[in-house]
């Protein structure tokens, strides 16, 4: 009766888990809740993030717009009213939060005066006036908006004096002192009818030439503003709808401009305002059933500050709590439900304890039977002893066929894996040995070592070996075994495993293969052909036949990849391989070395057929090749290598058929050449120059000579050419062509361009202090120095440290430079400009040529290259000539002839209009001390004497 009234009550296991339950249901619940907060707040960072960054994106691209008028100003100069309308047209009808496009005219009182009558002449009811729309009082400055688009609508605003604005007067002195874009506070736009306000958007503009580097400089030179007037809320709808940003009902936008944000600094609103978020409380995160924080972001643009404010509306609570609440309800169901297991398994555990009480007399009577049992399992138990030591061993053994062998290792038993797998037949084995099978696979020293080990009674392992099968093929085993012994230790015979491994020895195989040959063409790679051409070098050495090594490289490969991609560069690849391959012996190696190159090694040929050799290999490679669907033909250079058993290296061997190799390349690709000694003298000779360049900076080995450039008009030098020149100690003047091209492959003309700029800039600004005037120094630029990032701010950091002004320095540019990638280039070339230099084509009409970069680029200057000077005196190149000179004119650019070395040319130059000449029959270039001679002298066109 007690037991029954102890199993109905609730167990205090039982209890503690529903308590245990409740308090991990609890735990999660808070969890799972902070969980769900975490992601409604990361959700609307990034929709706030989202909106901020494209308001900021759509504020920089209207400031774009602002300096793409700006910069009609700074190229043109001050445009006519109708070239304003004809630029802004375009620009009004593509961005229509644009009220209008002004500009600003500054201009005292009695030139405001002057400029209201010119006007009224056109447009009678003209008046200038104030903000308060009354005529204009004397003032010592007046800024008129004078051009403004569209006149339609903003009637208001033509002839205002913005300077009568406080506001705008402000934001006006800090955009001239600073010479950067501003923007004006929140104002009431004089030319909208709506409540709607809005901003200005302003760049000054400064005379053309005038000295920028002070405020003071900068206001003196202020001639007026670019603008633009936006409507706030219309710029930032705008914005907001090319972002499909404009959907979100769960959020409210506030944007603000100015210093804080406050509701006289709104200037657009999106949403329905919610009520005040209630106050925080301490476990706000776990239990707040909704996000209220605001997303505030801050950015500057234009001057002003901009706020954009993003704020959460309430939103429904069910599907943002969904699993907070499920977790709450399955945990408490579940910790119920485990209670009540729990309980019922206590309750069978009081039941269970009552039957074992019962069955344990039982038990005790059947105690005296199992003992007569047990005499009987110890004879079975040893009876079972010795097979499971056997298969415990087998087991140990890992195998995929059991055998056995009596005394005389004959096979008694073999499972049927090894005839499966291996494909042997059982006839052959059972009462026969290994040896007797394949006698001449044992009889080596291999096979009597392993003979020893079984007679010796001995255990072996991993004993590999290879036998034919029916199925014609080869099949590699691996065996293992252990002698038999009796319990007098008597010798019964051999019991072991076996494994068929022909796969893993064909693996083996193809590593060793993939270990030697070239994974994408399968000739031999490096390590081979090392291999084999010390065997070459043995056999030319023991037979004193010849010994060729060509070394192939495919010309303008990198075209291939560049232009078909990597696939097609590979299939070409391949199949010049294979070319290679079906054009020598099968005696012969082709191998490939790295990337694009290849080596043959060819034996016994006829010294007189080295070269129908290369010819027919040249030939193979050149056929057409089928390259994604196109037909494509690469040429090949070839260097060739004679080994004469004169104890050259196989290394050596090599690095003289590259040396002939890059000799071909040097002469014009698609061709061979064979070495010879002179050309290890001229790679030398390159090293040489190379290491010695690296430490001519250092030694300050470089100078720089002057060539000057005449004015054919007055005779005057208006300036000069900066050529680099390199006094060596030992190789003496080295000749330009010898090491330009090598600094521009080491990268080192970018240190040393560096140097010519600062050196050249330094002494047109010496020169300029001794009173010579402000004469140009062209500077030449390479194609590694424009492709440096830092290009614009290296030569504005020379130019401020010299103290030279911009105008003065021309940089001169081969066509080359920026044919690759013309926006780049462009850009580049327009930031280049905007630092007020001058730029220039050289070695003009030996290029590309092009009309278009002449129109899209900032060229100041071409100069007529050489070649064309020379053979003035002939029709064609005269014609050229002159075409060259009116080409430049009708564009407004300068034309300067280089080489002029005759007083014909000089006539001819001077009759057709050229501007400038450099060249011989004035001077050649000369050192700085002699140059400021030629200066101090006065040297003038007019005076040179006729050539003899």
């Amino acid at each position: 009766m007690s037991s029954t009234r102890k199993s109905s009550r609730i167990s205090l296991a039982a209890i503690l888990t529903l308590l245990t339950g409740c308090a991990v249901t609890g735990l999660l619940f808070a969890a799972v809740s902070a969980l769900e907060y975490s992601k409604m707040e990361l959700s609307f960072q990034q929709r706030g993030h989202m909106r901020a960054a494209a308001i900021r994106r759509g504020m920089e691209d209207t400031l774009e717009l602002v300096t793409i008028l700006n910069t009609l100003f700074k190229s043109v100069g001050v445009v006519d009213r109708e070239q304003f309308a004809s630029f802004t047209r375009p620009l009004l009808q593509r961005y229509p939060f644009v009220q209008a496009f002004n500009f600003h005219r500054v201009m005292d009182h009695a030139a405001a005066r002057r400029h209201e009558a010119e006007v009224r002449r056109q447009l009678p009811e003209y008046l200038l006036h104030d903000a308060n729309r009354q005529p204009l009082s004397p003032r010592p400055q007046h800024i008129i908006v004078d051009y403004l688009e569209p006149l339609e609508g903003n009637e208001p605003a033509f002839g205002l004096d913005v300077a009568s604005l406080p506001g705008m007067a402000r934001v006006i002195a800090e955009a001239v002192d600073s010479g950067q874009p501003r923007t004006t506070e929140l104002l009431r736009l004089e030319q909208e009818r709506g409540v709607q306000k809005g901003f200005v958007m302003m760049i000054p503009v400064y005379r053309d030439g005038a000295e920028l580097g002070t405020a003071a400089q900068r206001r003196a030179a202020w001639i007026g503003n670019t603008s633009a007037v936006i409507r706030s809320a219309d710029l930032i709808q705008k914005i907001l709808l090319a972002a499909d940003l404009l959907d979100d009902r769960e959020l409210m936008l506030q944007v603000y401009i100015g210093d804080d944000i406050r509701p006289a600094h709104l200037i657009y609103s999106r949403g329905m305002p919610a009520a005040e978020p209630p106050a925080p409380r301490p476990l706000q995160r776990w239990l707040a059933f909704d996000y209220r924080e605001p997303y505030v972001r801050t950015f500057a643009a234009a001057g002003k500050s901009w706020h954009v404010q993003v704020t959460p509306l309430p939103r429904p609570f069910l599907p943002y709590h969904l699993g907070s609440l499920s977790t709450l309800i399955g945990g408490l169901l579940f910790s119920l439900l485990t209670a009540a297991f729990v309980n019922s398994l206590a309750r069978r555990s009081y039941r269970v304890q009552r039957l074992v009480d019962e069955r344990t007399l039982a038990l005790k009577a059947s105690n005296d039977k199992l003992a007569e049992d047990v005499a009987a399992r110890k004879r079975t138990e040893e009876a079972l002893q010795e097979s499971e030591h056997r298969f415990r061993r087998l087991l140990a053994l890992s195998s995929d066929w059991y055998w056995e062998q009596d005394q005389q290792f004959r096979f008694t038993n073999i499972t049927g894996g090894f005839f499966d797998k291996g494909k042997q037949d059982p006839k052959a084995f059972i009462g026969k040995t290994r040896w007797d099978l394949q006698p001449e696979q044992w009889n080596n020293r291999w096979g009597r070592d392993h003979r020893a080990t079984l007679e010796a009674h001995l255990p072996f392992s991993n004993l590999e070996y290879a036998l034919p099968g029916f199925d014609g093929q080869t099949h590699w085993f691996s065996i293992s075994g252990e002698p038999l012994f009796d319990r007098e230790g008597k010798f019964r015979g051999y019991r072991g495993t076996g494994a068929e491994i022909t796969e893993r020895k064909l693996a083996e195989q193809r590593i060793q293969h993939i270990a030697h040959h070239d994974v994408l063409t399968g000739l031999p790679n490096r390590v081979l052909l090392q291999d084999r051409l010390a065997q070459a070098v043995a056999f030319a050495n023991r037979s004193g036949r010849p010994l060729w090594v060509m070394l192939i490289d495919l010309d303008r490969f990198k075209f291939v990849n560049d232009s078909l991609g990597h696939k097609a560069g590979d299939q070409l690849l391949k199949t010049v391989a294979q070319r290679l391959q079906d054009s020598v012996r099968e005696s012969d190696t082709v191998a490939r070395l790295s990337g694009d190159e290849f080596v043959a090694i060819l034996r016994e040929y006829p010294e007189e057929a080295s070269h129908d050799i290369a010819q027919r290999i040249m030939r193979a490679v050149t056929q057409p090749a089928m390259l994604e669907g196109k037909e494509f033909f690469v040429t090949c250079s070839i260097g060739v290598a004679v080994y004469g058993a004169d104890g050259t290296s196989a290394q050596r061997l090599i690095e003289h058929a590259d040396i002939a190799m890059y000799r071909a390349k040097k002469l014009g690709r698609n061709n061979t050449q064979f070495y010879e000694p002179a050309m290890n003298e001229e790679a030398r000779e390159r090293l040489r120059i190379e290491g010695a360049l690296r430490k001519a900076l250092e030694r300050r080995e470089f100078v720089l000579h002057y060539q000057p450039q005449v004015d054919l008009q007055s005779g005057r030098v208006v300036g000069m050419e900066a050529l680099l020149r390199w006094q060596h100690p030992e190789l003496g003047m080295v000749a330009p062509h010898r090491f330009i091209g090598l600094a521009e492959e080491t990268g080192l003309i970018v240190e040393i361009g560096a140097w010519v700029l600062q050196t050249a800039c330094a002494q047109a600004r010496s020169w300029m202090d001794q009173g010579h005037g402000q004469l140009r120094i062209a500077v030449n630029l390479s194609p590694r120095q424009f492709s440096e990032p830092q290009l614009p701010g290296s030569i504005a950091q020379v130019l401020q440290d010299t103290g030279l002004p911009p105008a003065c320095l021309d940089i001169e540019l081969t066509e080359g430079l920026f044919m690759h990638d013309v926006t780049q280039a462009v850009e580049l070339l327009h930031r280049l400009k905007a630092l007020g230099l001058a730029l220039s084509i050289d070695d003009f009409g030996t290029g590309y040529s092009s009309f278009s970069y002449l129109r899209h680029f900032p060229i100041d200057v071409l100069k007529i290259d050489r070649s064309f000077v020379s053979d003035i005196k002939e029709d064609d190149e005269a014609a050229i000539v002159v075409s060259i000179i009116a080409l430049a004119h009708n564009l407004k650019l300068r034309v300067i002839a280089e080489g002029v070395e005759t007083e014909s040319q000089v006539d001819y130059l001077r009759r057709n209009g050229c501007d400038e000449i450099q060249g011989y029959y004035f001077s050649p270039a000369l050192p700085a001390a002699d140059f400021e001679q030629l200066l101090k002298q006065g040297r003038h066109l007019r005076t040179m004497p006729l050539p003899a």
